[in-house]
């Protein structure tokens, strides 16, 4: 056998993945279709729990890549109304994507996971007691276990016999990250408000809300909002209003930018139903685990992944350390639904999907 696990995928989920098996001394191949330094549109928010996680983890490290430190918030409204909030000693960051992920990658290396760049895995198949992987260039690469963390676009979950993603399941985002003083920025928000926050601007549409997100030399803005939303093509208006409505508050000046990205984002797990809250994210016959986005384990109000990416893919190849511990029995992955419930399931997916309904019934519940 080649590997204890192959994990198809290099961003956070795959590399925290590959972090928790090499710390548990499993041998563990990363493959990302991508290359060093990939990138993938996002706010760039690195949550409280998100950065206590990584440090209990053992890659306290990657906190090189924080570009700002955020210890409160700015939520305003179309009238002119803004609430200031302070997370107190729960302080959070805001990275740039390459720089976070190639990061979390290097502490995977540095802890004997291989990882492939440039290399895209198109099948993957249960044979016995392995699991065999076929990359784009036609290598076939053999594993015990399998998990997959491609995000919410790619085939391979399908590929595999896992559920597909319906309209309602997904959510986009729109925006664009320019240079920008956000140290800057940051400065002049503390002398007026006392803390260093992120802004985000709500009821300017009725199913989600505008974020501006400071780092360091960049300001990272965006539209996040449900696919069917997104489909009515309002988006670019909607991110325009929402500039123009900060920089007439006085929150933000001087902002270049225009919607030049996107990324589908799950807002709830892959095959999640009423009776099946926990939907679809591990399977003993395929040898496999779904992780972070790839799995749906986003936080549907905010549509936050990284603390579920970084989560998940630790919990994944925990129970893949069981399994073999276990006598190499797949069953026990059967763990990691129970295990990513306990952390993040009644959080996201009973009292976040409530407030999700209540908070995007109308743009008039967001303004009240």
């Amino acid at each position: 056998m080649d590997y204890d696990v192959i994990i198809v995928g290099g961003g956070p989920a795959g590399a925290s993945a590959a972090i928790a098996a090499g710390r548990a001394g499993l041998s563990a191949l990363v493959l990302e279709k991508a290359g060093r330094g990939r990138d993938k549109f996002c706010a760039g928010g690195v949550s409280y729990a998100t950065r206590s996680r990584l440090a209990e983890m053992g890659a306290k490290e990657v906190e090189e890549a924080f570009e700002a430190e955020i210890d409160g918030y700015i939520v305003a409204l179309p009238d002119g109304r803004a609430l200031v909030g302070s997370l107190g000693s729960r302080v959070g960051a805001t990275v740039r994507r390459s720089v976070f992920d190639a990061k979390l990658a290097e502490v995977a290396e540095a802890l004997g996971a291989e990882v492939r760049w440039g290399s895209r895995a198109v099948a993957a198949e249960a044979r016995g007691g392995s699991v065999e992987v076929r990359t784009a260039d036609g290598q076939l690469l053999r594993g015990r276990y399998l998990i997959v963390a491609t995000g919410a676009g790619d085939p391979l979950p399908e590929r595999l016999g896992f559920p597909s993603w319906r309209r309602t399941d997904l959510g986009h985002c729109w925006g664009s990250e320019v240079p920008y003083d956000g140290s800057g920025l940051l400065a002049r928000w503390r002398e007026r408000y006392g803390v260093s926050p992120v802004l985000l601007l709500f009821g300017f549409m009725r199913y989600g809300y505008f974020w501006a997100f400071p780092k360091r030399a960049h300001l990272n803005l965006g539209v996040g909002t449900s696919l069917l939303e997104s489909a009515r093509g309002a988006h670019r208006r909607i991110f325009a209003d929402c500039l123009s409505a900060a920089e007439r508050a006085g929150l933000l000046e001087g902002v270049a930018a225009r919607v030049d990205r996107s990324w589908l984002v799950p807002l709830r797990p892959r095959g999640w139903s009423p009776r099946n809250p926990r939907g679809v994210t591990w399977s003993a016959e395929k040898r496999a685990l779904l992780v972070g986005d790839a799995a749906g384990l986003v936080n549907p109000v905010t549509g936050e992944g990284l603390l579920g990416a970084v989560v998940s893919g630790w919990l994944a190849a925990e129970a893949v350390k069981r399994a073999l511990d276990g006598g190499d029995r797949p069953e026990e992955l059967r763990w990691y639904e129970e295990a990513w419930w306990s952390e993040l399931g009644r959080d996201y997916f009973v009292y976040g999907l409530r407030l999700t309904r209540l908070l995007y019934s109308s743009k008039l519940a967001q303004r009240l």
